[in-house]
């Protein structure tokens, strides 16, 4: 592959890796604002936040990729990045929590949409030609399982509540 068709490729795939996230973020977003529930939205805010670091990340990557061609990891500081380890689901968390269908759906599609974002991110950082591309995805898979540890716990402790709430006693 040319110089030329390998920028082309990099700077689509960071493109594409862009709407992986706003997607991620409009969610999020949309949930916080929406949920009456006071420990769902506050954990929505955060992955909301979170989304929205990744689409700072990738907008500078595109930015250096079609200012100076290349990838540039000098900003990206994975060690000061927290995605996830602020969300601890705590027992006062778990207390405080109501039992919307609203919150489980959105925990249900958040989980998609990490589970999604995590293959596109392992399946091109395995395929990366650039060094700094796979580095970069690698960083972004691994933050987005962060989130999915915690929709994934969180969604147990919705479907625990909600299937209590509807008198079935535990399986």
């Amino acid at each position: 592959m040319n110089e030329d068709a390998k920028k082309q490729a990099m700077i689509e795939a960071v493109k594409q890796a862009l709407m992986v996230e706003i997607k991620g973020q409009q969610l999020y977003s949309h949930a916080a604002d929406k949920t009456e529930d006071a420990a769902a939205r506050a954990l929505f805010e955060a992955l909301a936040k979170d989304e929205d670091d990744h689409v700072r990340i990738l907008k500078t990557q595109y930015q250096s990729l079609m200012k100076d061609g290349q990838i540039d990891l000098s900003t990206v500081h994975p060690a000061e990045v927290d995605h996830g380890s602020h969300l601890i689901i705590d027992d006062n968390f778990k207390k405080s929590i109501r039992r919307g269908t609203f919150e489980m759906a959105v925990i249900g599609i958040g989980c998609d949409l990490e589970n999604k974002a995590i293959s596109y991110y392992r399946e091109h950082a395995a395929k990366a030609e650039d060094a700094d591309l796979r580095q970069l995805f690698t960083w972004l898979a691994e933050w987005e399982d962060g989130h999915l540890e915690q929709l994934l716990e969180l969604e147990k402790i919705y479907q625990d509540a909600y299937w209590a709430d509807q008198g079935f006693s535990p399986m």
